[in-house]
């Protein structure tokens, strides 16, 4: 895997002697690859190479929350079906996958692996797809992340509705209850696209259907990575940020180091998790609280806030 800055001169390079890019999210796209996509087509403009975004799928066929993405930019990236995609594509122009290095997860077959990139953050295995550039990151949360490094990178000025659309991509990964993680870098691209007046209750706004809300997060819990040390202060601040969306309340665990664990919370008064935090020998108020745990790990430390939570069902979540 190479490094952001090694990344971006190679995919550079790439684009620059083809005739144009054609990005490829996966089949059935999810916010994460409608994002990395539109990020990705950010780039390409910015080097003045014509490109087109593929989707493969009926539109009205897709999430609501993508289709509402794709009419949003359509009048300002280039969205083209399979049939125009077969017009589009020469033998000089360069195929971008993202969110995806599996051939069998794309609509088309038969890549020419030396005009092929893919920009992926799932594990590579047998299927992945051969190609000149390849840049699988495991340890970033998302697609949306590893091209938000990229747009940074360039000093790209992101229009706000993307960068929302960036935060709603890294979100799909991260804000899972019970098994979401954030690491720092992670949190630190979230606020990076803050600054171009992205916010999360904006970028949830993608998770709501018909004005209902298809996914209702009214419990977040986030997990930083064992091998990451924080600090009380970029917990508390995670926590605060959940709260700015759906989120009734928030827990953001993470390494203090030598052996202590944090557990930063927040509540909109639906929960007093200052007493959930007394229950871990923490404390705080209505609204804030938190704990420290000695010699205990993050995966530890969120099954005992698990047990409290959830006393009758975390038996069979802990399983899953």
């Amino acid at each position: 895997m190479l490094d952001i800055k090694n990344l971006k001169v190679n995919l550079e390079n790439l684009m620059l002697n083809s005739d144009k890019v054609i990005i490829i999210p996966h089949k059935q796209p999810d916010f994460d690859a409608i994002a990395s996509s539109l990020g990705m087509s950010l780039i390409s403009n910015e080097l003045k190479v014509k490109n087109h975004i593929l989707i493969g799928d009926p539109i009205k066929k897709l999430d609501y929350g993508v289709q509402t993405m794709i009419k949003l930019e359509k009048d300002n990236h280039s969205f083209i079906d399979l049939e125009q995609y077969k017009q589009e594509k020469t033998k000089d122009s360069l195929s971008i996958m993202c969110d995806t290095s599996k051939e069998e997860l794309t609509w088309d077959t038969g890549y020419n692996k030396d005009k092929l990139a893919v920009i992926d953050h799932h594990n590579k295995d047998e299927k992945t797809i051969a190609s000149c550039l390849e840049h699988i990151d495991t340890d970033a949360s998302s697609a949306s992340e590893i091209v938000t490094s990229l747009l940074e990178e360039y000093k790209i000025d992101i229009p706000k509705d993307i960068a929302n659309i960036l935060v709603a991509g890294i979100l799909l990964d991260t804000r899972k209850l019970f098994n979401g993680h954030a690491s720092k870098e992670t949190l630190k691209k979230i606020l990076y696209l803050y600054d171009f007046g992205a916010t999360l209750e904006e970028a949830d706004n993608y998770f709501i259907e018909n004005g209902k809300n298809r996914k209702k997060f009214s419990v977040g819990l986030v997990l930083g990575k064992e091998d990451e040390i924080y600090t009380k202060e970029e917990l508390a601040k995670k926590a605060n940020c959940l709260l700015e969306s759906n989120l009734e309340t928030a827990y953001v665990i993470g390494n203090l180091g030598d052996g202590i664990v944090a557990i930063s919370a927040r509540s909109k008064n639906s929960v007093n998790v200052g007493e959930v935090m007394k229950e871990l020998n923490g404390g705080g108020t209505q609204c804030s609280g938190a704990t420290k745990l000695e010699k205990a790990s993050i995966e530890s430390a969120s099954k005992k806030l698990l047990r409290i939570l959830y006393p009758n069902k975390i038996k069979k979540i802990l399983k899953n």
